[in-house]
């Protein structure tokens, strides 16, 4: 009898593959595996009685996986004899069911290892305190010494600096970061799945995420609870299970004194009391950022370990970022014969509106430009007729400190010519941020923190309306939230029409393209999609007349 197991699995990464074949050559057992773009068969064949059993082996094994979306299964005819289309991986999952029960069962070969890399009877894990030794560790004994050290240290207040595949990395007590003016280059890691509530604001699908085989972070709000303790400095945190053996065992010891949460920081932003080196070479992965949209769809913020290498390797044909992420997302889902436009909105590089034609290749519609400086943008608002003159005297004089301010600040000449760079201007000019480095976060967050459902229509606009080649018209789009402001209209109210309205302007000019040239996908790139809001508005404008394509398995963008 054969059996047929088939697996829903969008990524290229060839990590299912090998996982698959793993639990069969376990359980001894003949089989195949077979791969076509986004589905991985697994055929069996045996009695009917041991593929029962292999079917209940097979449902344990595997773990949660963000590029696993469905399965099903079958009796089929035949078996291949040799795999189709087969990937491989030299990725190594580090949270297999296997790998954990590994290291916990005390008879494995495996037991308490900090790392699959580390060899017994050659490597040597080392803990130091002020540059003196504490304990060389050997064997399964060892660890257990090192781990409760460590754990020990974190519940006195004490920072440990760990090796991992990501680099070196601090790590401490969450009070420690009360004095923090930002988290950037700063995740949170729950000791345990089941405290995470306790400190964010998180769905469901969000929970399966972080427990999943990547073992991603996810940006969260913090709960009200939470937020009275005033341990925290911001209201969001990335927040993460361990993504490491070693720290995954450090936080079961912790979990076990009551300590729910720790950080992980880069090490350039703190020193530590104690050290842990290792003797052996860890391989380098990236840490993985995800954005969990409400329709299931993942969206890869940041981290490119699990993405296949000749998707990695075509990401460096195009020099142009917007051009590079717009290619990726047409590989990724076969559109290059297809007729197809990409909105490429970015914090860090400039922003794109491209469309794409078996006939013509890539085309660039439209670009943004930006302001020389603030004073620059005053005074072309005047410019723009008597209207213009006016809400400039009006708002000079309804909120002179906040005029003041916005005429004295001087815009970096390296700013991306971005939607995000006129939001930081937008946060500015309306007095919602004075750092203008977080300027567009505030915006962001005031948006996120809206509770309404409508905010005001701010114009979004090209400088050519009726024109396909055209670029962004930012005039319109500060002078509208100046004349909002003048109205009365509050910081996160104001905030969230910014958001809403660049949604809704993504859905007119989608529109647009389809009537003028036909597009039969629309790709949306670049890192202001990391944010959920923003990117569950489009997809509410986008999708009833659209078909929507984000990257499957690489990031959506670069800060590079």
């Amino acid at each position: 009898m054969i059996l047929a197991f088939e697996f829903q699995y969008v990524s290229q990464n060839g990590v299912l593959e090998s996982l698959l074949k793993e639990i069969c050559v376990d359980f001894n057992i003949a089989h195949t595996v077979t791969h076509n773009a986004t589905q991985v068969t697994l055929f069996v064949e045996d009695n009917e009685e041991q593929l029962g059993h292999f079917a209940d082996v097979l449902s344990s094994s595997l773990p949660l996986s963000l590029f696993f979306k469905s399965s099903s299964v079958y009796v089929a005819e035949s078996r291949p004899e040799l795999s189709k289309e087969s990937v491989s991986t030299v990725l190594a999952p580090l949270f297999t069911p296997k790998i954990l029960s590994s290291i916990e069962t005390p008879n494995s070969p495996m037991y308490r290892l900090p790392y699959t890399e580390f060899t017994l009877g050659t490597d040597t894990l080392l803990l130091s305190h002020e540059g003196k030794s504490c304990i060389s560790a050997h064997n399964a004994e060892d660890f257990e010494t090192v781990y409760t050290m460590i754990a020990e240290a974190i519940v006195q207040g004490k920072r440990v600096s760990i090796p991992t595949h990501h680099g070196v990395y601090v790590f401490g007590n969450v009070e420690q970061l009360s004095s923090f003016k930002s988290l950037e280059g700063i995740d949170i890691v729950a000791t345990d799945l089941s405290v995470v509530e306790k400190m964010v604001v998180i769905k469901e699908n969000e929970i399966k995420a972080l427990a999943s085989l990547e073992r991603p972070s996810i940006r969260l709000k913090v709960n009200a609870l939470y937020a009275q303790k005033k341990i925290l400095p911001l209201p969001r945190v990335r927040l993460r299970l361990a993504d490491e053996l070693i720290v995954y065992h450090v936080c079961k010891r912790l979990f076990e004194r009551g300590v729910g949460f720790i950080f992980k920081a880069k090490k350039a932003l703190m020193d530590a009391a104690y050290r842990v080196d290792f003797t052996g070479k860890l391989l380098e992965r990236e840490p993985l950022e995800i954005c969990v949209l409400d329709n299931g769809e993942i969206v890869i913020v940041e981290g490119r370990s699990y993405a296949s290498a000749m998707l990695k390797g075509n990401l460096t044909k195009f020099e142009e970022p917007c051009y590079r992420f717009f290619a990726s997302i047409m590989q990724e889902h076969g559109l290059f014969s297809a007729n197809s436009a990409c909105f490429y909105l970015s914090c860090f590089h400039d922003d794109a509106f491209m469309h794409y034609s078996p006939e013509n290749r890539m085309l660039t519609f439209s670009k943004v430009t930006l302001p020389d400086s603030i004073e620059a943008l005053f005074n072309e608002i005047a410019l723009m007729g008597k209207s213009g003159v006016r809400l400039i005297e009006n708002y000079k004089e309804a909120f002179p400190d906040i005029y003041a301010y916005a005429l004295s600040l001087t815009l970096p000449e390296t700013m991306p010519k971005s939607i995000f760079s006129l939001w930081k201007i937008a946060a500015i000019v309306l007095g919602l941020a004075r750092d203008f480095e977080n300027a567009g976060e505030k915006l962001i967050e005031n948006a996120e923190d809206f509770g309404g459902q409508k905010g005001p229509r701010i114009d979004y606009y090209l400088q050519k309306e009726e024109s396909l080649v055209s670029d962004f018209n930012y005039l319109k789009l500060i002078r509208s939230g100046m004349s909002f402001k003048l109205a009365g209209t509050d910081d996160a109210t104001l905030s969230f029409g910014y958001m809403q309205s660049l949604a809704y302007f993504l859905s007119d000019t989608s529109d647009y393209y389809k009537e003028n040239v036909g597009i039969e996908n629309v790709a949306l790139a670049g890192s202001l999609f990391q944010y959920k809001k923003f990117t569950e508005m489009a997809y509410k404008n986008l999708k009833p007349n659209h078909t929507l394509r984000l990257n499957r398995e690489l990031p959506i963008d670069d800060k590079a």
